[in-house]
């Protein structure tokens, strides 16, 4: 191993080193001390007074990891775990630089930037999760259940839910929860993740021709890398990249000895306080269509050969959510302008609403993303809040008093709920969802915005005083007795990278770290 002399007389893992100088081995030293010394080190790791050295946090949580007390040791240490604008579910974003590029904006073209982003080993880590793993009657039925064997499933809260209010809609102030518990949203609920539209063109035949076919994919396919498979055989590349990504997907994730974190949904971390926060309501890709044409010349002309490639995937549209869940399809083809545009200097509209099989406008969430996160994995975090009613459900050791603050005839009852209201003066929370996001008229348009009195135009070029959604839950865990509390945080119309620096979203967040530092130690 190469080592680093930082300086003379600098002490290195208990040696001293000549100068600053890359060398194989430490000044004075020949390999087999060098080897013999390391060997001594190694040995000195595995014994207890290993804690004792330059990070003994870590090296105390690397001691335990395999067995439960890692859960002892994040209740010991970690106090507060915020999340701003998680990708909880991943998102499409990354799967679309992989299979076709995306320049994001900078000046090459999105060609230049895939060989780029296929260079990333990283993006599988992002790519969508279906939503079905959070289930126990989902995909992988049998490996769902032993993930969550101290947690009750998902599923089995919503009959009870349904039950408790009798006439009255007990998700009326749960759309997220509805949507993932009772609805089953997922990726492809509505339209494909990925679509590749074939057509097998004959001589003299010309576009578009009549043998259609269609090849669609969900979030399953994207994360057993089958997708990968499907595309590097219908369009054939120089050195089949992204045949070479399925081999890095595999080999990182499905084959190998890590824990495989892309075939199931997160749950909640086993610490005290977590808060998650994120902006919505911003227009955010969710899906991609793809276009491929072949071509049959006949036996008299000039036939492909062997080695011939088809260059780039090519995109023809993409689908994103936008404001309030509205569903549109953005073409990528150029087309050229007509005559009146030309003349009224208009520019062509490319987007147009996705249409349903009933030829209906297509509308699935009550929200969109943050520009970047699709609304579907930004809001898994709603099922972090009944983390305390499910932890209950399915206990089969001794249950300390107390355990479960939630009311045991409703999942959702624990629960509580607030917004803060548009340009709200005072920043006061008041009690309740407040107006159904797409009954709420068009308070977020630009045109109702009078920054001249309501302070909507910050300093900080974020969005100031929006319109925000609080939800907390609390519960009490039955092995070690500690109260945890969980608080979900809606900002709408916050873009995602507005989030880390965005006043209200931070304050909000650090209000809520400050009042638990004064619950649980009087230090505030």
């Amino acid at each position: 191993m190469w080592r680093f002399a930082e300086a003379d007389g600098v002490s290195y893992s208990n040696r001293k080193l000549c100068s600053y100088v890359i060398s194989p081995f430490p000044c004075g030293e020949d390999e087999e001390s060098t080897k013999q010394r390391d060997q001594e080190e190694e040995s000195a790791y595995k014994n207890d007074e290993g804690s004792n050295r330059k990070y003994p946090k870590l090296y105390e949580l690397a001691r335990v990891e395999g067995d439960t007390k890692w859960i002892d040791w994040l209740g010991k240490h970690i106090y507060t775990y915020v999340g701003l604008a998680a990708p909880l579910l991943g998102a499409p974003g990354p799967l679309r630089s992989v299979l076709s590029g995306e320049n994001m904006g900078l000046p090459f073209t999105h060609e230049e930037a895939r060989v780029l982003e296929l260079s990333f080993g990283s993006t599988s880590n992002a790519n969508p999760i279906s939503t079905k793993r959070g289930f126990c009657d989902g995909d992988d039925t049998g490996k769902a259940k032993g993930r969550r064997q101290n947690l009750a499933c998902l599923e089995e809260l919503v009959n009870e839910i349904e039950s408790s209010k009798g006439d009255t809609d007990p998700w009326k102030e749960f759309p997220a929860l509805r949507l993932l518990l009772k609805d089953r949203v997922d990726f492809d609920s509505v339209f494909p993740l990925v679509e590749v539209e074939r057509e097998h063109c004959l001589e003299n035949e010309n576009t578009p021709c009549n043998n259609q076919t269609k090849v669609s994919f969900g979030p399953n396919e994207v994360m057993n890398g089958q997708i990968f498979d499907q595309f590097s055989q219908i369009w054939k590349e120089k050195n089949d990249p992204l045949g070479v990504k399925l081999d890095q997907l595999r080999q990182s994730w499905w084959d190998g000895n890590v824990p495989n974190i892309l075939d199931t949904t997160p749950e909640r971390p086993h610490i005290k306080h977590v808060i998650m926060a994120y902006g919505t309501d911003v227009a955010t890709e969710t899906g991609y269509r793809y276009r491929k044409t072949d071509s049959d010349m006949g036996g008299n002309s000039t036939t492909k050969v062997a080695d011939e490639f088809d260059g780039l995937p090519s995109m023809t549209h993409v689908i994103w959510e936008e404001r309030h869940g509205r569903l549109v399809s953005e073409s990528q083809i150029e087309e050229p302008a007509k005559l009146t545009q030309t003349l009224l200097r208009k520019k062509k509209e490319t987007r147009h609403p996705l249409k349903t099989d009933n030829d209906e406008a297509a509308v699935w969430l009550h929200h969109s993303g943050d520009g970047t996160i699709p609304y579907l994995s930004l809001m898994w975090a709603h099922t972090w809040l009944l983390h305390a009613t499910r932890a209950m459900r399915n206990s089969t050791t001794s249950i300390l008093e107390g355990e479960r603050i939630s009311n045991p005839s409703s999942a959702l009852d624990s629960i509580k709920v607030s917004h803060r209201p548009k340009n709200s003066i005072t920043g006061e929370w008041v009690e309740g969802y407040g107006a159904c996001p797409r009954s709420d008229g068009d308070n977020e348009s630009p045109s109702n915005v009078d920054d001249s009195d309501t302070g909507t135009s910050h300093p900080h070029g974020t969005k100031y005083k929006p319109k925000m959604v609080r939800f907390q839950s609390s519960g009490k865990s039955r092995s070690t007795g500690m109260e945890y509390t969980t608080t979900v945080i809606e900002a709408i119309g916050v873009e995602h990278k507005e989030t880390t620096r965005n006043y209200d979203i931070l304050a909000a967040v650090f209000t809520d770290v400050l009042k638990n530092l004064h619950d649980d130690y009087h230090l505030i």
